[in-house]
């Protein structure tokens, strides 16, 4: 069957976006740590792969875990908890197996203030099951880490890596 062209992101949904992105490299820029930053567009993907890995814009190198990369978003905490597209993170799993690579979610809060954000490793949700037709997944917010961006960036990463 067929997939659906996938609905285009609203523009104030794309600006919530863009603003965590934003944050978040400029806490990383802060904290002065290797990092590389990689634009997200079809001519990234060699052609066999597009449609089959999504590349998160955020990479962090380090000598004892090796690459760590992190798509940011900007989510909101709903009743039942974070919710992630399968197809997404379908496509985030495909790159983390083909290069080997870590991946966390960055889940910021889209309203800004002082709720923590969260970090989910990739990994966390292979054992959560579809819901909603099977197109999305929901993690329970005690299952995410929660880091604010107030403290030190290598102390929420090595409190992340603990975890794992």
């Amino acid at each position: 069957m067929p997939r659906r062209p996938r609905q285009p992101i609203a523009p104030a949904d794309a600006a919530k976006g863009e603003a965590a992105e934003l944050a978040f490299r400029q806490w990383l820029d802060a904290a002065v740590l290797p990092h590389i930053y990689v634009e997200q567009s079809p001519l990234t993907v060699p052609v066999p792969l597009r449609g089959q890995i999504q590349t998160p814009r955020l990479h962090r190198g380090d000598p004892s875990v090796g690459m760590v990369a992190f798509d940011v978003k900007a989510k909101t905490i709903y009743p039942e908890g974070l919710i992630f597209d399968l197809d997404e993170v379908r496509k985030l799993r495909n790159f983390a197996r083909l290069f080997d690579c870590t991946v966390y979610f960055a889940c910021l809060n889209p309203e800004g203030g002082e709720r923590p954000g969260y970090w989910v490793r990739l990994d966390q949700l292979d054992d959560v099951p579809a819901v909603r037709r099977g197109k999305v997944l929901t993690l329970c917010i005690e299952r995410a880490l929660p880091v604010s961006m107030d403290e030190p960036f290598y102390a929420a990463f090595v409190r992340a890596v603990a975890l794992n």
